[in-house]
């Protein structure tokens, strides 16, 4: 019952319904100047496996590993909660954090009360390490902005370009970068590149052509590893409003990428319109918005 692969020769709680009831991971993240902070509160009902954890036979455990850094660690606890602090400095990209129960002394002949029926009747011999729950994973990727992901920096940006009439769209970097030919990008630079209204007219234009491009664009094997890709994945599980959009990277659904691309970007087309009755001091109240 080592966690070495995808399935598990004995019954291990999480895994399909071997066992029941199925365990959770639900975490918390914070930033600080110098380290992420990570609370994960584990559910874990099943009254067998809390017994075994009381008793010291077994332990809640999280193992940590940052594959770009090849950082990596264990924590163990006899509740069901982590607060586990790593500094920035170690990591990068995505770090995995799986959590599970392991067993800490020999156990004899373990059965559970919620076995599914295929293992009534059946005990297990037990060693340190053997896994006896897989209650979750979850992964951090600890180059996304997070306090900046409403914003299109976060995944988007503006250079000038070797093309002197066209402006071409670059995805294998880690943003989504727009390729202005060098006219275009000096007079954008010159006059566009800061705060202003203007703003919201380049993302209804430049901006949302772009990301179209990109979200039709995009496959796992070329795009998924990209910072602009995973920060684009991270907001659709994240935000509740982006949640109906989890299988447009794959399908392709033409309409339904243009309605990721909109929800994405707030509604671009809307403050359009918004801006533009500010530039020409007409309000917006009176279209019905």
């Amino acid at each position: 019952m080592k966690n070495k692969d995808v399935c598990y020769p004995y019954p291990v709680l999480g895994i399909g319904d071997d066992v029941g009831p199925k365990p959770s991971v639900k975490p918390q993240i914070t930033e600080e100047k110098d380290d992420f902070v990570i609370h994960i509160d584990l559910e874990m009902l099943n009254a067998d496996i809390l017994k075994l954890i009381k008793d010291q036979y077994a332990t809640f455990a999280c193992e940590i590993d940052c594959p770009a850094t090849f950082y990596r660690r264990i924590e163990t606890s006899t509740e069901p909660a982590f607060d586990i602090r790593i500094k920035r400095k170690d990591v990068a990209k995505r770090v995995n954090f799986d959590c599970t129960v392991t067993v800490n002394k020999s156990i004899k002949g373990y059965t559970n009360s919620q076995f599914h029926e295929d293992y009534q009747g059946f005990t297990f011999d037990l060693e340190p390490g053997d896994l006896l729950a897989f209650v979750g994973k979850l992964h951090y990727d600890a180059d996304i902005s997070y306090d900046k992901l409403q914003t299109a920096g976060s995944f988007m940006t503006i250079i000038e370009g070797h093309d002197e009439k066209n402006t071409l769209y670059y995805l294998r970097n880690a943003k989504i970068e727009i390729h202005l030919p060098p006219v275009l990008y000096n007079d954008y630079r010159v006059n566009f590149n800061g705060p202003g209204k203007h703003v919201n007219i380049f993302h209804s234009s430049l901006v949302l052509n772009a990301l179209v491009y990109a979200l039709m664009s995009y496959t796992e094997e070329e795009y998924g590893n990209t910072l602009w890709a995973r920060t684009l994945k991270y907001r659709i599980e994240l935000e509740p409003s982006l949640r109906q959009y989890a299988d447009v990277l794959d399908n392709k659904d033409a309409t339904k990428i243009l309605e990721l691309a909109q929800a994405l970007l707030a509604n671009p087309y809307k403050r359009l319109l918004e801006t533009m009755h500010e530039i020409i001091g007409q309000p917006t109240e009176q279209q019905g918005y």
